[in-house]
């Protein structure tokens, strides 16, 4: 785990850093499972209220995944990958804090079985690279995570 600025970034997971998602897989099934970073959270603030679009919803890439709403605000999940929702985490629907509590585990958002990984990916960036784009986003930007 690295830490940047005070937040917590996996090393083994692929970011989007301009859109503060995270993606984890793919798994043997081919799907991945994607989540908001702790710089999200972190930004968002306590969030209150998680809508995720349903299983069988088919996603565009960069397109709402679903909204957070935080007492500060209001906001779309990018889908970082095109294709299906196979799965939502329906524990952030009645507990949304878990997104605050513990963004990379049980505060999950949705599993997708992308329709193009190795298309899809280009917006990616994993482990160091990923870490170090990161870095270099939270500085331009000034942001730093509090817990």
């Amino acid at each position: 785990m690295s830490e940047v600025n005070g937040c917590r970034l996996p090393d083994d997971l692929w970011y989007w850093p301009e859109k503060h998602v995270w993606v984890r897989g793919p798994e043997q099934d081919g799907t991945v499972v994607v989540g908001m970073t702790d710089v999200a959270q972190s930004l968002a603030g306590k969030i209150v209220v998680v809508n995720l679009k349903p299983p069988g919803k088919s996603l565009a890439q960069g397109k709402s995944a679903g909204t957070l709403e935080s007492g500060k605000w209001v906001g779309s999940i990018p889908t970082p990958l095109a294709g299906e929702v196979v799965e939502i985490n329906e524990a952030v629907k009645s507990a949304p804090q878990l997104v605050n509590d513990d963004p990379y585990g049980a505060g999950w958002l949705i599993r997708v079985r992308p329709s193009d990984w190795e298309g899809g990916a280009h917006l990616l960036v994993h482990g160091e690279e990923g870490i170090a784009e990161y870095r270099k986003r939270l500085e331009a930007e000034g942001i730093q995570c509090q817990h």
